[in-house]
């Protein structure tokens, strides 16, 4: 699953840049794979933001492809197996330092 989803977004970067010439997007996918693969605590809500922007790119300037890609990239998040790889974040957790104390403002040393 890991391996196929920061792939499949290393070739949307070669296309994107190579073919298409659209420079921000095919920046950004080299990053959200990297996020990916590392596993980061905020990988897949980088995932979302980056696929839905390709699915809405897409929609709008009727590239067909880009908005199946991004679709069928979205429906793979939803897997039990992408939940295993990239849990959800939850509302007043912070990946990787426990829940946040009530009151609790200020960062820790």
């Amino acid at each position: 699953m890991v391996v196929a989803l920061a792939g499949s977004l290393l070739v949307y970067a070669v296309v994107a840049l190579g073919v298409r010439h659209w420079w921000i997007s095919g920046a950004a996918a080299p990053v959200v794979a990297y996020l990916l693969w590392r596993a980061h605590p905020r990988a897949r809500f980088a995932a979302y933001v980056f696929f839905s922007v390709v699915a809405l790119r897409g929609a709008l300037r009727g590239s067909w492809g880009a908005l199946a890609y991004a679709l069928a990239a979205i429906a793979l998040l939803q897997t039990p197996a992408a939940l295993r790889a990239w849990p959800r974040l939850r509302f007043g957790e912070r990946p990787g330092r426990g829940p946040r104390e009530p009151g609790d403002r200020m960062a820790r040393p």
